[in-house]
């Protein structure tokens, strides 16, 4: 069960992580759980998330604005992360995503990002011939997220000397 955030909450937490140095990519409180996802253009290493997940506990303990016992998360949104506005859709243009809407799921190529909405070219889900072109309205996408192939994650590498280099 998903809780709400309080205004005063999302503040706090939006305050201390953009004092840290990084942007505030999601807030989710589900169940004990409160999930603070935080990303950056070079990546986000063990020890930002370390230090932010110490910034905001303090700030949690002086604000006591979470009454009951919870745990905190804080983490990168991931390879294969949630997509949820236009600014998402933004920094994933040529990239593949998959998307659920009232239309159906598709996955395929982000070929672009309008105002209203994206254009997806069809590579496989339950509307649309592969090849084809989609457009799906902001308004009537459920979840998107970036599909990361095994060649994508597995990237031919070569060791030279004690670093590796890609092929």
């Amino acid at each position: 069960m998903r809780k709400k955030i309080s205004p005063e909450l999302f503040c706090i937490i939006e305050e201390t992580v953009t004092s840290c140095g990084v942007e505030l990519y999601d807030v989710e409180f589900k169940g004990k759980i409160l999930r603070v996802s935080i990303n950056k253009p070079e990546g986000i290493s063990i020890d930002t998330c370390a230090a932010v997940s110490e910034q905001l506990s303090q700030r949690f303990d002086i604000e006591n604005l979470i009454p009951d016992r919870y745990f905190l998360e804080v983490s990168s949104p991931g390879i294969e992360r949630k997509l949820r506005n236009k600014k998402d859709f933004e920094g994933v243009a040529n990239r593949t995503i998959s998307v659920s809407s009232q239309t159906g799921h598709f996955i395929g190529e982000l070929l672009n990002i309008t105002e209203t909405g994206i254009n997806i070219k069809n590579i496989a889900g339950s509307n649309g011939k592969p090849g084809t072109e989609q457009f799906v309205k902001y308004s009537d996408i459920y979840h998107a997220r970036i599909v990361v192939s095994d060649k994508e994650l597995f990237r031919s590498r070569q060791k030279v000397g004690t670093e590796y280099e890609e092929k």
